[in-house]
């Protein structure tokens, strides 16, 4: 392996989570009506909820001695811990302090998700890696991709 590993291979490496979560999309600087005309039946009094699919995306280079960018056991648990305890069957309008002011779109979940995950992986240390994409979609059909721009 020290062969093929001898010069530095960058990879990317991508793990999926599934979480589920409600939120109404509206700003209170507008009517009902233009909240309405804007967000559509997503701008329900009572929200409505998501079946959301998250796909996380980092790159590196791969470490000659393992073999691996990063231990998938070790992502799979900072996922849990920073995506699923927060947002998983969660209101993201009411039970998520960082949408709490802000339309929480799938747009914005995306941002405030690389900022958490960035934030965790900073913290690693001695690891040549980084976050590449995150990938939401909050359908089957709909999906929004961030890359930290």
């Amino acid at each position: 392996m020290k062969d093929l590993l001898e010069k530095p291979r960058r990879v990317y490496v991508s793990r999926k989570i599934e979480f589920n979560a409600a939120h109404r999309l509206f700003n209170p600087d507008f009517t009902d009506e233009e909240n309405g005309e804007i967000y559509g039946k997503c701008s329900n009094k009572n929200g409505h909820g998501h079946n959301y699919l998250l796909e996380i995306t980092l790159y590196g280079v791969v470490d000659p001695a393992t073999g691996f960018l990063f231990d998938l056991k070790e992502l799979k648990a900072i996922l849990e811990e920073e995506i699923i305890e927060r947002f998983d069957h969660r209101n993201l309008n009411l039970d998520v302090p960082e949408l709490r002011e802000c339309v929480p779109t799938t747009e914005v979940l995306a941002v405030l998700i690389w900022d958490i995950l960035e934030q965790r992986l900073r913290n690693i240390n001695n690891r040549e890696i980084a976050l590449h994409e995150v990938k939401i979609y909050e359908t089957g059909k709909n999906s929004v991709r961030y890359l930290g721009q």
